[in-house]
């Protein structure tokens, strides 16, 4: 129940959620793992950090990033007939197993993907932008030096596939 976009930096779970809302990430020997101490729950036994929820006591589900953004709540209902996926609820009998039907972990997988998919192309805008800016740096301290070991602005700009007005109306000012 994990996804990966293979961005490095996200990944998804279909978690499942504890009565207090906290989200299990993984399974212990005796049942799901929730990070922190309520007291309401048995610590597990290696993770001292964490509790031990059985699957009976999981109200539902939520797809989660380790970004840290978190989809929508799925509903445990009790009954076949309370569960309505256009409500985000869904039946798994208190039976001691408690993963997500196969529809709510493909719907939580969709809506994963589109946020990290999201969240990964305004990363890359990002990046893009900072190289743009950095590239314009770069020129800007290359006219420079040109100008100081003497390059006229014709050199500079025929360099630059530009006209020499175009060359000089941006860079001229700062000429040494």
């Amino acid at each position: 129940m994990r996804w990966d976009l293979g961005d490095g930096r996200h990944e998804g779970t279909a978690s499942m959620v504890a009565p207090d809302g906290r989200l299990s990430h993984e399974v212990g020997e005796s049942g799901l793992l929730v990070s922190g101490i309520t007291g309401r729950f048995p610590r597990d036994a290696e993770k001292r950090d964490h509790e031990v929820i059985d699957d009976d006591h999981v109200v539902g589900w939520q797809a989660s990033c380790n970004c840290g953004w978190k989809g929508r709540f799925w509903t445990r209902v009790a009954t076949r007939s309370e569960a309505n996926l256009a409500d985000h609820s869904a039946y798994v009998p208190f039976l001691g197993f408690a993963t997500p039907p196969v529809a709510v972990e493909d719907a939580m997988k969709v809506e994963w993907r589109a946020h990290a998919e999201a969240s990964s192309a305004i990363d890359e805008l990002l990046a893009a932008q900072r190289s743009i800016r950095t590239a314009k740096a770069r020129l800007d301290n290359a006219v420079s030096k040109s100008r100081a070991v003497g390059l006229p602005w014709s050199a500079i700009a025929s360099t630059l596939e530009i006209t020499r007005q175009s060359a000089h109306a941006r860079w001229g000012k700062t000429d040494p």
